[in-house]
Parts: C-alpha cells; sequence; structure tokens
C-alpha cells in the first residue's frame, strides 16, 4: 500500500496549496498522474473528450468527487459537478486558483 502524503506548498489567506502523493493522486485513465488541483488545468487542456466523458458523466465525476474528498474544497467539487465539458470545467478550476491567489 502506498503511504499516504500531502506535501503543504503555498499557504494564501490560510488556505494551503497542496500536492498529494500515493492513493491521494488522481489516476486519469490515459496514464496521466494529477497531484494537485492547479495540475488540473493542464489535464483538462490536453485530455481527449472520449477520457473526459470517462470521468464525468451522467453517473459520476470523478474530479469533482476527488476536489472534495482529498482537498476539501466542497464549493469547487459542486460547480464542477453541475458542468458538462472540459472547457467550463477548466475555467471554474482558473477561477478557483485565482481566488486563493488573492
Amino acid at each position: 500500500m502506498a503511504r499516504r502524503k500531502i506535501t503543504k506548498t503555498k499557504k494564501t489567506k490560510n488556505k494551503p496549496m497542496k500536492t498529494v502523493e500515493g492513493d491521494l493522486c488522481f489516476f486519469v485513465n490515459d496514464g496521466r498522474i494529477v497531484q494537485s488541483i492547479g495540475q488540473l488545468t493542464g489535464v483538462f487542456s490536453e485530455i481527449s473528450d472520449e477520457t473526459y466523458s470517462y470521468h464525468v458523466n451522467s453517473e459520476k465525476n470523478d474530479f469533482a468527487s476527488w476536489i472534495g474528498d482529498v482537498f476539501g474544497h466542497k464549493k469547487l467539487a459542486s460547480e464542477l459537478r453541475r458542468v458538462k465539458t472540459k472547457e467550463t470545467a477548466l475555467k471554474k478550476v482558473d477561477a478557483h486558483l485565482n481566488l486563493l491567489k488573492k
């Protein structure tokens, strides 16, 4: 079993930007491994529509679940559950990250 480790990389407004390791990472079905919410912007920009649909469909939203469960960002998770395209998901994540930087 992989060790669970959360590393705080930056604090802004008492909300740490985290990277995770081991089984806390998000494993995209195309082989990518995502360790932070910030890395999702690149993933959403690069993955195919088929890969996005594998993780986000009428039955589930793996990205939203991961963000809510691992990082505790319930508002962003809720917003992602309502979007249907990776482009809109990218905008939501970007907006969230910009708020954390302020």
